[in-house]
């Protein structure tokens, strides 16, 4: 039961898998309400649906939310009674645990405990019943668990463990007593009583939670677009008689330029890909929202994770498209921006998940009435090179696993295991009771030997009585009950077929006496009046 109650409610902070956490904000209403207390159990994985708690560290306070989407490896969550989405995405890692256990109001019940005066008072308390209880214990006289008792108790301990090493340093092999096998049985109940009731516990935590979860495969993978672009022109403008990537383009020197698009896709194990491409200029102005379009190439399709393609690019054209429409509109703005996207559409698996997919990713241009040039990234990047990655959400059923002593065991297996454990010590205890059961019937002797070994010394010679009563009993159950009472132990003595058994207290001498061929005790014909009298003397 400690264990238990260990593995469902013990802090973090002790090494356990709880956290206490006090609601003081009304995003997760109407279920959950300030003051309310929420006890959360780490998990391996945490899904969509789930409330849980993670260190903010924007805030630098732990939130209770619910997560409402998962992306590589980060969740997004939203208070149940929130509009918006929190901006901070938590990983694994910054996931305090998963909501186990609500007490509404319960939070406010312990911020009371913690407050001076109630611990205070508490503590007084418990003081109070600590002394109480050890007062009664004084004043009932029970001084038989004196130091003298304690020495003999300790004596028979060191005796008996004498006796052991001598027998296990011994050569010759020795047959085992019934006192060692009382110890062997009694062993065994105790065993698998412990493996019974930890099997109950295990199963009781097992069948509580699901045996599967849907558990998402987040798979990522990358458009990649290389743009390049070249033209021929006079000589004298440039470096060269060539515009390279990265020039700007004059009109009056050149309209012609060629366009050239090298595509690849970056993915884990991507196999059968196929789709099209088709290069486009898209002219527009942007704060009009005027835009056209001119097709560069006739769509094509293409096959595998790379291609190649070039096409032409009038930028004469793409002139008297502006001009066209300054002289039907009248508007007449300062510049133009011209974009040309690849227009890829493909098709295929990667890792073995189905992948549809588009990258229109273009590179940039500006156009001032005078000359075409490329419009730099503001982060610095290459702006021909064009990079977009995108991500596969997929779901699958797993065993749903539990975080036991740091490990992650799967639910079904510690179910089984719970089964067999509970199967197997039960079967074994009933196994266990029936021979002693059968040995209760067929060996008397052996049977009140091995069931009372623990309060049992051998002696040889009988307990002299001459100053102290004789008080025969009526079983062995009886005696036995007078030595927890007195808390001493039984003596037996053997003595031809009579097996003797006695326990000393308060001055009195308890026997019962038991003949080796009956199954049944011969007692002397005493009364409970007698064992009282001995009892008071």
């Amino acid at each position: 039961m400690m264990i238990a109650i260990w593995l469902a409610f013990a802090p973090k902070q002790a090494g356990g898998l709880a956290s206490y956490i006090i609601v003081i904000g009304n995003s997760m209403e109407p279920k959950f309400h300030i003051g309310d207390l929420v006890i959360v159990h780490a998990e391996s994985a945490y899904q969509v649906g789930d409330a849980i708690v993670y260190r903010n560290l924007e805030l630098k306070k732990f939130v209770f939310h619910r997560i409402i989407a998962q992306e590589v490896g980060r969740y997004t969550l939203q208070g149940d009674n929130n509009s918006w989405v929190d901006t901070y995405e938590p990983t694994y890692e910054e996931v305090i645990g998963k909501l186990w256990l609500h007490i509404p109001k319960g939070g406010r019940v312990i911020q009371k405990l913690r407050s001076p005066f109630t611990m205070a008072l508490i503590a007084g308390v418990v003081g109070a019943i600590l002394a109480t209880s050890l007062f009664i214990h004084k004043s009932k006289g029970n001084n038989h668990m004196n130091q003298k008792t304690v020495r003999e108790a300790f004596a028979s301990i060191t005796q008996k463990a004498k006796g052991w090493l001598s027998k296990t340093e011994s050569s010759e092999p020795q047959k085992p007593s019934n006192s060692h096998q009382g110890s062997i049985l009694e062993g065994s109940f105790f065993a698998l009583g412990l493996i019974a009731l930890s099997s109950l516990i295990l199963g009781i935590i097992a069948f509580s939670r699901p045996a599967s979860r849907i558990a998402q495969d987040d798979i990522s993978y990358e458009h990649l677009g290389v743009f390049s672009y070249s033209a021929s022109t006079p000589q004298g403008v440039y470096d060269s008689n060539a515009i390279k990537s990265g020039d700007p383009i004059f009109t009056r020197l050149t309209c012609s330029v060629d366009v050239n698009f090298q595509y690849s896709l970056i993915a884990p194990q991507a196999e059968d890909i196929t789709g099209t491409y088709q290069l486009t200029a898209v002219i527009s102005e942007p704060i009009s929202g005027w835009q056209r379009v001119v097709l560069l190439q006739d769509e094509a399709s293409f096959t595998g994770t790379a291609f190649g393609s070039n096409a032409k690019l009038n930028l004469c054209e793409v002139e008297s498209l502006t001009q066209s429409m300054e002289q039907g509109t009248d508007y007449h703005p300062g510049a133009y921006t011209l974009v040309i996207t690849p227009n890829v559409k493909l098709a295929g698996e990667v890792s073995g998940h189905i992948l549809e997919s588009n990258f229109n990713t273009g590179v940039t241009f500006r156009y001032d009435r005078v000359h075409f040039f490329l419009v730099k990234d503001e982060e610095g990047g290459n702006p021909l090179t064009l990079t977009e990655t995108g991500i596969l959400h997929e779901q699958r059923t797993e065993a749903n696993t539990m975080l036991l002593f740091g490990s992650e065991i799967a639910i079904p297996a510690l179910r089984l295991t719970a089964l067999f454990g509970l199967i197997g010590s039960l079967s074994g205890l009933v196994v266990l009771g029936l021979k002693l059961q059968t040995l209760s019937r067929h060996n008397q002797i052996q049977f009140l030997r091995i069931r009372y070994d623990s309060m049992m010394i051998d002696i040889e010679n009988a307990p002299a009585t001459a100053l102290s009563p004789m008080i025969d009993v009526s079983s062995m159950e009886a005696l036995a009950k007078l030595a927890e009472r007195f808390n001493a132990m039984i003596l037996h003595h053997e003595w031809s077929n009579l097996h003797m058994y006695y326990v000393r207290a308060g001055g009195t001498t308890y026997r019962f006496v038991m003949k080796i061929d009956e199954t049944e005790a011969a007692v002397s014909d005493a009364s409970l009046e007698a064992v009282h009298q001995g009892d008071g003397s």
